[in-house]
């Protein structure tokens, strides 16, 4: 009877050893990864910090435009329009006579009625000039005040304090300008310009006060009452020879 050797048992292979992790991940490179890992954070900071500062300088720059200095065109003096761009001596004159022929100005576009300001012009001063609400409506108030019977319109007008203190009046022939400041809606320069056009020629009648530049139909018919001009045989009777 043979005897049969016996038979070893079969292991399994060991299994293979991993090498470590800094065999696979040199220092070098672990560094160099963290440093650029670093750097993008950094930058995606950065990136939305500056964002957020841009956003809110956009509306600083938005509300600095209410703080602007504007003229009101039925309050500004002379001195008040020329500080406005694009107006200067001749189309402040033009505004003033204008106001003082039209009334108030009710909006700031009213402007392009002005001889001399087209709509370009007024483009580069509208951001300069405004017209308050108070003003605005007194001016419709004015337009809607010639509607009803003329006794209602003129028992509504109330006379200013030159209308008050005026005794008489003024003969625009004889009288210098300190006397012709003292008629209503006359200020020094159409008083001056007045003096200019009697030097030319002496008027023959009120209604040759049209021929000054500033005073128009409405002017004249307020200065009506309140001036004269006296005939030859007048002035011989009382003894002047001007």
């Amino acid at each position: 009877m043979d005897a049969t050797p016996p038979t070893k048992p079969v292991c399994p292979p060991p299994a293979p050893i991993l090498p470590p992790v800094s065999a696979v991940w040199p220092r070098s490179a672990q560094l160099s990864t963290a440093f650029l890992l670093g750097l993008a954070t950094a930058l995606l900071i950065i990136h939305l910090w500056s964002m957020s500062r841009w956003s809110t300088r956009r509306l600083v720059l938005e509300q600095s435009p209410v703080a602007r200095y504007r003229v009101d065109l039925n309050h500004a003096d002379h001195a008040q329009l020329l500080q406005v761009s694009g107006i200067g001596e001749r189309t402040a004159d033009k505004i003033e006579a204008y106001r003082q022929e039209h009334g108030d100005f009710r909006s700031p576009e009213e402007l392009t009625r002005v001889r001399g300001i087209g709509p370009a012009t007024y483009q580069k001063m509208s951001d300069w000039v405004t017209v308050r609400p108070g003003t605005a409506k007194a001016a419709d108030d004015a337009v809607a005040s010639r509607q009803p019977a003329k006794t209602a319109a003129a028992d509504s007008k109330r006379p200013s304090k030159k209308e008050e203190n005026l005794k008489g009046p003024i003969d625009i022939n004889q009288a210098d300008a300190q006397e012709l400041q003292k008629l209503p809606g006359i200020g020094p320069k159409i008083a001056q310009r007045i003096l200019d056009e009697r030097a030319k020629s002496p008027f023959q009648s009120v209604e040759d006060l049209r021929r000054v530049s500033g005073i128009g139909p409405k002017i004249l018919e307020r200065l009506r009452p309140y001036v004269k001009v006296r005939s030859n045989s007048d002035r011989i009777a009382n003894g002047s020879t001007n």
